[in-house]
């Protein structure tokens, strides 16, 4: 079965958090529209959007997330208001995980969002496809990362280690559109 991206998405500059969002949506059958998807996820053109937005996002849409990150010394205006939204819907904010607790996390049935740097430079997050002790795949790139490299990127310069742990096993999606 083919997947068709829709064209807003494919011709979004710095997709891969709304990407990531879209793909979990997808794997649970839920349709959305791809202008109210970029909204919540507070895509911004340039910037792309912030790891603690699409926690946020998830929250929302009725998913129960929790939000792991090293302390960040460069917080974003938009991303400290995601912060507080985060704290007013009671999003636990914990330290970073390694990759063997993200590793465990998906071997408990847990879907995961990381951010890490790309070999072209480039922050990114990424849907978790597979992990295992030697590498790791994401969705929006099947090529499998040694999971040296992908520790070595989650520290480059910049990047703060985060990730989201997405507890989907009993999410009640209400509905296919997002308010």
């Amino acid at each position: 079965m083919a997947l068709e991206i829709p064209d807003s998405l494919l011709n979004l500059e710095a997709n891969c958090g709304v990407f990531a969002v879209w793909m979990l949506l997808q794997h649970h059958g839920t349709q959305v529209d791809m202008n109210e998807l970029i909204k919540l996820c507070r895509h911004d053109r340039q910037d792309g959007t912030f790891t603690i937005a699409l926690a946020v996002a998830l929250k929302k849409i009725g998913f129960h997330v929790s939000f792991h990150t090293d302390p960040d010394p460069n917080i974003d205006r938009t991303e400290r208001q995601s912060y507080a939204e985060a704290k007013a819907l009671r999003i636990p904010i914990e330290p970073a995980l390694s990759y063997t607790q993200i590793q465990s996390q998906i071997e408990q049935g847990k879907m995961v969002i990381v951010y890490y740097d790309t070999l072209d430079e480039v922050g990114n997050q990424s849907l978790v496809y597979s992990i295992d002790d030697q590498e790791i795949c994401f969705f929006d790139n099947f090529e499998p990362m040694p999971a040296l490299v992908f520790e070595q990127q989650r520290k480059a310069e910049g990047i703060c280690r985060q990730a989201i742990v997405i507890d989907d096993r009993e999410v009640k999606l209400q509905s296919t559109t997002l308010n």
